[in-house]
């Protein structure tokens, strides 16, 4: 919505070969009724945004155009992050990034990529353990519990299970039997199976 950036932006892609801007908008409401919207491939939306923020504005121009890329620019690190992703944005870029990165973006999104700032992906790396770690915790798995069902899993028989953990096989028989008592089922396929579903592998 600030005149100075969206100058700024158009200049640095229209200087960019093979890049073409087919329109710029102040606010939510005007890209959505902007006829120029339907030609964009790729649509840089910032998350603050005067009226209809970036969210809800991401969430409707993919309901109009499910095809475009959108990249959304911020100012905030994680505070957005996953409200933008979930609401189908392909990519997430902090305003403070160059403008090389920025071009960068723009065509990793036109390529099917998912572009993000360096400084967010230590994020969602710890964001996907924390998760993985709350769905083991809310199962009852201990941690080696867990690593053996992510190894057997990949296939490892049991004593490969045993060398990798430094445990004899006779435990690793007895920790695996008490995942299947946990996830309630009875043998290795059903035990990968159920992870799946779960969303646990």
């Amino acid at each position: 919505d600030h005149p100075v950036v969206r100058e700024g932006t158009r200049r640095l892609l229209e200087f960019e070969e093979g890049a073409t801007v087919v329109g710029e908008a102040d606010s939510g409401e005007n890209a959505l009724v902007s006829p120029s919207l339907g030609l964009a491939e790729v649509v840089l939306c910032d998350v603050m945004l005067p009226g209809m923020d970036g969210i809800e504005t991401t969430k409707a121009i993919l309901a109009k155009y499910p095809h475009l890329r959108i990249v959304m620019l911020s100012s905030f690190g994680d505070s957005y992050l996953s409200n933008a992703l979930e609401a189908g944005a392909c990519g997430y870029l902090l305003k403070r990034s160059t403008g090389d990165e920025l071009l960068r973006a723009v065509q990793d999104a036109a390529s099917g990529g998912a572009p993000l700032s360096p400084a967010l992906n230590a994020l969602l790396v710890d964001r996907y353990r924390e998760l993985q770690s709350n769905k083991t915790d809310a199962l009852g798995l201990s941690e080696r519990q867990a690593q053996v069902l992510e190894m057997v899993a990949r296939g490892e028989t049991t004593k490969r299970i045993a060398e990798d953990l430094f445990l004899s096989p006779a435990t690793v028989k007895r920790e695996l039997r008490h995942v299947f008592d946990l996830m309630g089922v009875n043998n290795r396929a059903h035990a990968v199976a159920e992870a799946q579903r779960r969303g646990l592998i």
